[in-house]
């Protein structure tokens, strides 16, 4: 159910995520499934971001933020920052968002998870670039740009696209303008 979630929350299907999401999560909880359940969370999270609603998805990130690091699920939480740092800057809270990309930067540095550590990166040059800081978001964007490329992740061309038009218009919520 999570995986189906997934594949509606990339396709913009969020309504059809969400019910997919809630399912698997009634299922994990259901049966005691911890990770799992943190896992869930955090995409609803992301589901919630996607349509807007910022208390919700903080509400939801926090949570399983709090679930990854009672298990101890270091690449867990740096997800669940990471996902926290972009609904911060889509609700216009830019150094929110970017303390918590850099929490999780520091978190990927010191596990190596290359993914989440290119996302925060990501997510930095955006909170960056929302506040004018033109030079540390290219900084930024140039890293995850690296990262992306070497791990063959789709989203380097998102990230090409944002240094390429990064003087030109405000970047929220780690899109493109």
């Amino acid at each position: 159910m999570n995986y189906l979630g997934d594949v509606n929350l990339r396709q913009g299907r969020h309504r059809q995520a969400a019910g997919h999401f809630e399912q698997a999560l009634a299922l994990n909880r259901e049966i005691g499934n911890r990770p799992g359940e943190a896992y869930v969370l955090a995409n609803l999270g992301l589901v919630d971001l996607r349509q807007g609603r910022y208390a919700q998805a903080v509400a939801r990130l926090r949570h399983s933020l709090a679930l990854l690091r009672e298990i101890g699920d270091r690449s867990g939480e740096a997800e669940a920052l990471n996902g926290l740092g972009e609904v911060f800057l889509a609700a216009g809270r830019p150094g929110q968002a970017r303390r918590k990309h850099a929490t999780a930067l520091e978190l990927t540095g010191q596990i190596g998870d290359k993914y989440e550590q290119a996302r925060a990166h990501q997510g930095l040059a955006c909170a960056y670039h929302a506040d004018g800081k033109l030079d540390q978001a290219r900084r930024h964007w140039q890293e995850a740009l690296t990262l992306y490329t070497t791990l063959g992740a789709p989203e380097a061309d998102q990230v090409r696209l944002q240094l390429a038009t990064a003087g030109t218009a405000t970047t929220t919520g780690g899109r493109p303008p």
